[in-house]
């Protein structure tokens, strides 16, 4: 018995409340585990790309000086902001070849590309480029309008 309470002798002592399937659902391997996390391979893949990144820049800083890493950054902002016109497909290479991309050959580059799918939109340049620059919102331009 325990002390102060009267317990049937056929009863065994709870040590802790019964887990509530109808609320928590049902319990799994990793139910009880909280301090695992992410798995160590998705860690690298996701934080893989940066890392390297970053020990890339500090080794040419340590190399080169301050100034090459710096002059990379503004050349990969340069590269990724041209393109071509709308309707054009934009392969990108200059920015391919800077981050070292182009030596690259996943998944990627031959499954599911978007200038090769069937139902990708296409229209005419010209209207493309009036919706880009809004010509078509003012008034007294775009089809309709009365001169």
């Amino acid at each position: 018995m325990a002390s102060g309470t009267m317990m049937p002798a056929d009863e065994m002592p709870v040590m802790r409340e019964p887990y509530d399937i109808m609320r928590n659902g049902p319990p799994g391997a990793k139910a009880a585990v909280t301090h695992l996390g992410k798995h160590p391979v998705q860690l690298i893949q996701d934080n893989g790309p940066t890392d390297t990144l970053r020990a890339k820049h500090a080794m040419l800083a340590n190399t080169y000086g301050i100034a090459m890493p710096a002059k990379m950054d503004i050349e990969c902002q340069i590269l990724s902001k041209q393109r071509r016109l709308p309707g054009l497909p934009s392969s990108r290479l200059g920015l391919e070849i800077m981050t070292g991309d182009v030596d690259r050959f996943g998944f990627e580059s031959y499954l599911d590309r978007p200038d090769e799918r069937p139902e990708a939109p296409r229209g005419d340049l010209h209207g493309i480029m009036e919706n880009r620059l809004g010509l078509n919102k003012k008034p007294g331009y775009g089809p309709g309008s009365k001169r």
